[in-house]
């Protein structure tokens, strides 16, 4: 856990942060990214108290606590690369901070609000035509990878169908099968970006990988975090059809 973080500190700092320090400031910018970003950072401070929180209980933590001191790491991680960008041009950005915030809490709302459980972020990525511009530098002049290419990246909004469903229709609902909402940019590097809306269909792998094992369990639970290759349509700006959106 410790390389991983100390493997983020040193991309930023060769990244966002190399030769582009200033006084601590704050700066928000609600255009950036058309809020791929802000979602980003929601979905990223949740997965990282997944992460954080499941390291917690292999090391023999129980659930509760683990997952406490999972939103904590969480939000200390995030809120340590938000104060690096506030000494950077980019600035520390609240609405930023507030969306870590929110995205390290929600694994702690679902843990005590059960119907929560049911809704969840997901994330799919294709590389845009963005990583192949003047040698992999595109937007606001930063290297396209895959944590900054905003255009390959789609943020899945998560449905378990079949816990919703009234008692009646949910036996013909497979239980491993869900919906998604899936929000995405479009020409991000251009004056004119546009958003996109998109309907799919998904999966719940919880309900595919047996949970026998508390391995097995978390894979399947790590796996939910991820959207994988379905058929989908593009509901706006136009309509858009997918045998299967990556």
């Amino acid at each position: 856990m410790f390389g991983t973080m100390a493997g983020i500190m040193i991309y930023q700092q060769n990244g966002w942060w190399k030769d582009n320090r200033r006084s601590f400031h704050f700066r928000e910018d609600l255009e950036y990214g058309r809020s791929v970003d802000k979602l980003g950072h929601f979905y990223g401070a949740n997965a990282a108290t997944f992460i954080f929180s499941r390291s917690f209980q292999w090391a023999g933590v129980r659930e509760r606590p683990s997952l406490w001191y999972g939103a904590g790491c969480s939000i200390l991680f995030q809120t340590y690369i938000e104060i690096q960008d506030g000494f950077s041009a980019w600035g520390f950005d609240r609405v930023d901070f507030a969306a870590n915030v929110a995205g390290a809490l929600y694994p702690v709302a679902q843990h005590y609000v059960p119907f929560l459980q049911d809704f969840n972020m997901k994330f799919s990525y294709h590389p845009s035509d963005l990583i192949n511009q003047s040698g992999g530098i595109g937007f606001r002049g930063q290297q396209h990878l895959l944590f900054d290419d905003y255009e390959g990246q789609t943020i899945w909004f998560n449905v378990n169908v079949n816990n919703l469903l009234p008692r009646g229709i949910e036996p013909y609902w497979p239980d491993w099968l869900a919906l998604a909402a899936g929000y995405g940019v479009r020409d991000v590097a251009t004056p004119n970006p546009y958003s996109i809306v998109l309907v799919s269909l998904d999966y719940d792998f919880t309900h595919i990988i047996p949970s026998d094992t508390w391995f097995l369990k978390t894979l399947g639970e790590a796996l939910n975090f991820i959207h994988f290759p379905a058929p989908a349509v593009q509901i706006s700006p136009h309509a858009i059809w997918y045998g299967f959106y990556f």
